[in-house]
């Protein structure tokens, strides 16, 4: 065994002198190891703490600015639900509903207009009934003319017994398709009498499907839109007065034309509903029943609608514009009540 030299003593990694005492070797190390992990501690509590001071109470709680961005946020979604034609000068309203649970969630983005008066402004959310909404259907296979065909009385039958015409009023033929056959198509019919319909056969169209839909409850003066059976928005309407009443029964979009004058609003969506009361209007050949704009009377159809016309469905023109968009052939359910 060699001899321990002064270097063993000093050690030959550093200068401190050599620890023959076990106890006294523990005690160094720790004094090392506080002599680091103190300073090191006390900088991560001052990190900790300039993070919080910078952060706010918002961390942890959402302010009132906070809840009032969130619901801004909601009502614009909202608006991005149907489709208009410029900014809204007026309150819209839409209503959400599904088949376990009616009114799901209603979204309004303003205050009544001012000449419809603020009292009424929350009719406008209403849903539709039950027995409404049993009537409307979720999809409509819709059957494009492409030129004039035969009808025919029944689904069988060899002989045809009218000729359905390829246009009415110079715009083509879209009539919601009610029952087929692999070779035949029965259609309504967009001339008198109301609620007719005919057979077809399958080759003499090209068939597509419409979601939307729309429903005129009479008694309430209420004017529905569904699409996939679900409602997207509800508006007042001035239907039929009591010498000139809207008919009732199920009928549909038969073509869009464009307004005789700016009373009619910003489109005429003519359906296959026609007067009952009188045989010619302004002129015309006919009384067909058609939705427009309000023709002066936003006064009176107001927050809650009326009985005005001259039995077609009067529309605010900004409310119009949101309901322009369902398309030809789209079911028009008009019901008493």
């Amino acid at each position: 065994m060699r001899t321990m030299t002064e270097y063993d003593r000093n050690g030959s990694h550093g200068t401190e002198p050599y620890v023959h005492d076990r106890a006294a070797r523990q005690r160094m190390f720790w004094k090392r190891r506080l002599a680091v992990g103190v300073p090191f501690a006390l900088a991560l509590a001052l990190i900790v703490t300039l993070v919080v001071a910078a952060v706010g109470p918002g961390a942890t709680a959402p302010s009132a600015a906070g809840v009032s961005n969130s619901a801004a946020s909601n009502a614009r979604l909202a608006s991005l639900l149907l489709p208009n034609s410029g900014s809204p000068s007026r309150s819209s309203t839409v209503v959400r509903q599904s088949a376990s649970s009616h009114a799901v969630a209603v979204t309004s983005s303003g205050g009544a207009v001012a000449h419809h008066g603020s009292a009424g402004s929350a009719e406008r959310s209403r849903s539709a009934t039950e027995s409404d909404l049993a009537m409307v259907p979720t999809r409509q296979v819709v059957a494009h003319l492409e030129h004039s065909t035969a009808g025919y009385p029944g689904r069988t039958a060899l002989m045809k017994n009218r000729t359905v015409p390829g246009s009415w009023y110079g715009y083509p033929s879209i009539l919601p398709v009610i029952a087929k056959t692999r070779d035949r198509l029965e259609v309504r019919l967009a001339q008198r009498p109301d609620e007719a319909t005919t057979w077809i056969k399958r080759s003499a169209a090209v068939l597509t499907v419409t979601h939307w839909a729309i429903l005129v409850n009479i008694s309430q003066h209420w004017l529905y839109v569904f699409h996939d059976g679900i409602q997207q928005a509800s508006f007042p309407v001035g239907n039929g007065a009591t010498n000139t009443p809207t008919p009732t029964g199920t009928y549909f979009v038969a073509f869009h034309a464009p307004p005789t004058n700016s009373g009619y609003g910003s489109v005429m969506m003519e359906t296959s509903a026609h007067s009952r009361a009188i045989e010619h209007f302004e002129g015309g050949n006919d009384a067909i029943i058609a939705i427009h704009g309000p023709v002066g009377s936003d006064a009176q159809i107001g927050n809650h609608g009326a009985a005005i016309s001259n039995g077609c469905i009067r529309m605010h023109d900004w409310d119009l514009n949101q309901v322009k968009h369902v398309p030809n052939g789209a079911p028009v359910i008009l019901t008493p009540y």
